[in-house]
């Protein structure tokens, strides 16, 4: 455990961004029942937590303030709609934790802000489900990834586009005509590169960075 992560609090602190009046005070209501502190600048501390409060997640790039450093956003998104097409433009601009309004209780919001803090995964299943639908669907203008920068050699590249299309090791590996034993390493050494926990921060990683 490093000295950043020993200094943190139980709970992150919340700077909130809700353009509707509305939305605000509802989401001001359930952060204080979940003991979360609002603070009124969105950088100031390591524990602070950028939390955007939209009707669409295709607003909440524009209602976000920047982060000025490179990486994963200390942002949570809670929204009433997710487009597939919106969720990934949210994910390559590493924003990695969403929420839906009918889900922020007080302990779901508390766990999303933990989970933004921290630099994990955390989306609805129905809107991964979504986003994943046209992960392995190819970018013909190229726009979503930066040549001869992939962290990836082209076989895990594969895997991961085929990990999106929810196959398992065994199915992956008569698809590329291989061992589970193979499949296995390469999933290994993918994860290490990607610095991520499992299959499913895998593949969201794997968008937000447009490798598939």
């Amino acid at each position: 455990m490093n000295g950043e992560q020993e200094g943190r609090t139980a709970f992150p602190t919340a700077h909130l961004v809700a353009p509707d009046a509305a939305i605000r005070a509802e989401v001001l209501a359930v952060l204080r029942q979940a003991g979360v502190t609002s603070v009124p600048e969105p950088h100031g501390s390591p524990d602070t937590v950028v939390v955007t409060a939209v009707a669409a997640v295709s607003e909440a790039l524009v209602a976000c303030p920047p982060q000025p450093w490179s990486g994963p956003r200390r942002t949570l998104v809670i929204a009433d709609r997710f487009s597939p097409t919106d969720v990934a433009r949210v994910l390559r601009s590493g924003i990695l934790v969403m929420l839906r309004f009918t889900d922020a209780t007080p302990s779901r919001l508390a766990a999303a802000l933990q989970a933004a803090r921290d630099g994990e995964v955390r989306l609805p299943h129905e809107v991964l489900v979504g986003v994943l639908g046209g992960a392995g669907t190819p970018d013909p203008a190229g726009t979503s990834r930066v040549a001869g920068r992939s962290p990836l050699t082209p076989r895990q590249t594969r895997v991961l586009a085929l990990m999106a299309e929810g196959q398992d090791n065994a199915t992956i590996a008569r698809s590329l005509l291989c061992s589970n034993h193979t499949v296995k390493n390469v999933i290994y050494d993918m994860m290490g590169r990607l610095q991520v926990r499992n299959r499913a921060h895998a593949v969201a990683c794997g968008v937000a960075a447009g490798l598939i």
